[in-house]
């Protein structure tokens, strides 16, 4: 059975100006070929999905990856609902999938791993895994009970958390139950009324994250749970400033990485022995 990643990178980044921040550039090459790049160490097969205006400027070719356009423009679940559409059609028998948003930066494939990991072992009934991690003065924080994530929260909407559960860009989905649901929760929100491809933003959005409160809400539908992540490996940005400051956090944490390796190298060369750790 292929292992299979989805990067929802069909966001129009209306607070970066309009340009899609998952081809911003980190260190020469856009940041979701950075993401494919990690990616392909733990996928076998590795879908980008772009909204229409994106496809037409002209998407760079990134090495055994498929490029999907959809309508995009009321809110990443309702692209997410469309992508996961189209991808079923191809492949009719995948039963799990992984996701990531194209706007967020991997500063390894750590991530991927532990996420791939956890979905592997997922026999839950829960409708998508989300992968988290405690993060100080989140923008979007959970409520949770065990595992469960019970409500979604936002900075602005919801006040400030000092520290709080935040996703880290990267989620497992049932397929089938996760279309289901979301088709359900679309039309909750009278958005299936309109054409799928036409939006208007004045007829509201469809949140991902506000989904998992409506499933948790639902007394005949199953939760959404959530699974822990390693920390410090994924960073967000809205404006050129924090864009700069996560190449450079990108860049430290390499460079940490690097003298890591060769200082493993040297105590090789030494003839000393090298624990699991690396020393």
């Amino acid at each position: 059975m292929e292992n299979i990643l989805i990067v929802l990178a069909a966001g129009k980044s209306s607070r970066f100006g309009g340009y899609p921040k998952a081809f911003c550039r980190l260190n020469g090459q856009t940041n979701v070929a950075h993401t494919v790049s990690l990616a392909h160490q733990y996928f076998s097969k590795v879908y980008v999905v772009v909204n229409e205006e994106t496809y037409r400027s002209g998407i760079p070719e990134m090495p055994e990856t498929d490029i999907i356009s959809i309508v995009t423009g009321q809110g990443d679940a309702d692209s997410l609902l469309k992508a996961l559409t189209q991808i079923w059609k191809k492949e009719p028998f995948i039963h799990t999938v992984t996701l990531c948003w194209g706007d967020a930066v991997f500063f390894d494939a750590e991530p991927f791993r532990v996420m791939l990991d956890h979905s592997v072992h997922w026999d839950t009934p829960a409708p998508a895994l989300v992968g988290c991690c405690l993060d100080e003065s989140p923008y979007a924080w959970f409520d949770t009970e065990g595992c469960i994530i019970r409500r979604s929260h936002f900075r602005g909407q919801d006040g400030i958390c000092s520290r709080g559960l935040h996703d880290q860009s990267l989620f497992a989905f049932h397929v089938e139950q996760i279309v289901s649901y979301l088709e359900r929760y679309k039309n909750y929100l009278g958005l299936d009324r309109y054409d799928p491809n036409s939006y208007d933003a004045s007829r509201g959005e469809m949140r991902l994250l506000d989904s998992f409160s409506y499933f948790y809400e639902q007394p005949d539908l199953h939760p959404v749970e959530y699974r822990l992540l390693p920390e410090g490996r994924v960073r967000s940005f809205n404006t050129t400033d924090e864009l700069q400051t996560v190449i450079e956090e990108l860049r430290a944490f390499r460079n940490v990485g690097e003298r890591h390796a060769q200082d493993c190298n040297f105590l090789r060369r030494d003839g000393k022995r090298c624990t699991s750790n690396g020393f």
